[in-house]
């Protein structure tokens, strides 16, 4: 791979919501299909799991510029048409900018996204990405920036393994804050296994 440009980098969030008639050799050809990815254009990390009914796989890009063709690649399509669409019955996806690099060791990732809404501000969106990024774990969190996108911001945190706990405890205890922006926060969570890192990909 060519080196890491500067400047800010995407991230862009799947989670999919597996059907319950979905076999483990469907959910399992998909998560393959993610880890294949990495081979996109513009692709510099992917991480994926599949936990409690759902499917995420969380790709870093190198620049709001390469979305495009990640998203228009083979990898991405053979991920979406031949490994999600037999085995789910729902998904959304959001891309963000962010300065965060790709973490080291993961144990689990939880991606959310806020969706639009006339009644939300700015500075509610603002504050909740901060918000995040406060929380414990690896955080990759911004704002949308497509004007087709439903959400105005989202993101990952990639947990390691003792992080976990007391990730879920924070965030408990920061959604109690959020008020009205709860409502329309979408989320996941997955452990992924094996952990992997960085130098694993």
């Amino acid at each position: 791979m060519t080196e890491t440009p500067s400047g800010p980098r995407v991230v862009h969030v799947v989670c999919a919501t597996v059907r319950p008639d979905a076999s483990s050799e469907a959910v399992g050809h998909a998560l393959a299909l993610a880890r294949e990815m990495d081979q996109a254009p513009g692709a510099r990390r992917v991480l994926c799991g599949a936990d409690a009914g759902l499917i995420v796989a969380v790709t870093w890009l190198d620049s709001r510029v390469a979305l495009e063709p990640f998203a228009a690649s083979p990898p991405h399509m053979a991920f979406v048409m031949r490994g999600l669409a037999p085995c789910i019955r729902g998904m959304w996806s959001a891309g963000v900018e962010t300065d965060s690099h790709p973490p080291e060791t993961v144990e689990a990732l939880w991606v959310f996204a806020i969706r639009d809404s006339d009644t939300l501000y700015e500075w509610q969106v603002r504050d909740l990405v901060h918000a995040v990024a406060a929380l414990p774990g690896h955080a990759a969190a911004g704002p949308t920036f497509e004007e087709r996108d439903r959400y105005r911001a989202g993101g990952a945190v990639a947990l390691a393994a003792e992080e976990v706990e007391p990730f879920r405890a924070a965030l408990a205890a920061a959604r109690a804050g959020w008020g009205d922006i709860a409502e329309l926060l979408t989320e996941g969570f997955v452990r992924l296994e094996p952990a992997r890192r960085a130098n694993d990909v």
